[in-house]
């Protein structure tokens, strides 16, 4: 009695539940395509809650559809009223034209190139006044710039005079001239401060002995003798190593006195580049 081949209710109910679930493989498998349909329970409360989910999903998608129908029917009537009105505005400026004489298309000429000159959006007489305000401030903006640029010209100018100057005292003063006997001078001088230090160190140590033995040494008249002795020696070693200084940063030659010179033209003319390359940078750059 109870096989839908006897009891006809049962034969409608199986045929109903076999089109929901082909309805309901269906819609999954085109939400897991390209993957397989994963492997799950099949009896009715799933059958109900897929066949749920499938309806709201499937509405969820015409909803979409339709929505997204109504917004490309709203985008073309937007177009064609675009086009529309950019037809009716060609066609008034086109009768507005053929209306001007011959000074009114050159005024509405000038216009325009005005205008476009300035950059303005419109032709305004407030956007046309803004812009001519912005190109005066960009004018006085450049010709301050200019200025610069010119007072750093004359800086460097002066600058390389100076240099020229003094390059040109280091060629004829002759007290920038290297002695011809500088190279034995400086050996003699190394020589009689190393001798003077050895007689400096040489009597220091006699007057520390002299301090030893107060009571069996001399008296106290050639001890201080002996102080003045030192004391004149030590300046004359102080002197001979102020004059050892100052030719210590010179060529012991008359050749390298020669090389120094010419460095320093070198250098002139380096100062002179980077002068000249800084000007053609800030005339770039304006």
């Amino acid at each position: 009695m109870d096989s839908p081949l006897l009891s006809p209710a049962k034969a409608r109910q199986a045929a109903i539940q076999a089109k929901d679930w082909a309805y309901v493989n269906s819609w999954l498998s085109r939400q897991y395509a390209p993957n397989p349909v994963p492997t799950f329970e099949r009896n009715e409360d799933t059958l109900r809650t897929l066949l749920a989910l499938a309806a709201a999903n499937d509405t969820a998608d015409e909803e979409a559809a339709l929505l997204h129908q109504a917004r490309e029917q709203a985008v073309q009537g937007f177009k064609a009223r675009e086009e529309t009105e950019d037809k009716q505005k060609k066609e008034i400026l086109d009768e507005l034209e053929y209306c001007l004489d011959d000074k009114g298309g050159q005024d509405l000429d000038d216009l325009a190139k005005s205008a476009a000159a300035l950059g303005a959006l419109d032709v305004e007489a407030a956007h046309l006044g803004q812009a001519v305000v912005d190109l005066t401030k960009e004018e006085f903006g450049v010709q301050d710039q200019l200025d610069k640029v010119a007072m750093l010209h004359d800086y460097l100018q002066r600058e390389l005079e100076a240099l020229r100057r003094q390059l040109d005292e280091l060629r004829s003063d002759p007290a920038y001239e290297v002695p011809a006997d500088l190279p034995a001078k400086t050996v003699e001088w190394t020589k009689g401060t190393k001798v003077l230090a050895a007689k400096v160190n040489e009597y220091q140590e006699r007057v520390a002995a002299l301090k030893r033995n107060q009571s069996k040494g001399p008296t106290l008249g050639e001890v201080l003798a002996e102080e003045e002795d030192v004391k004149k020696l030590m300046d004359n070693v102080k002197s001979l190593e102020h004059r050892l200084q100052l030719f210590q940063n010179l060529p012991t030659d008359a050749p390298g006195a020669r090389a120094k010179y010419r460095e320093l033209l070198e250098e002139l003319n380096e100062l002179t580049q980077e002068r000249d390359s800084k000007l053609d940078q800030s005339r770039r750059e304006i």
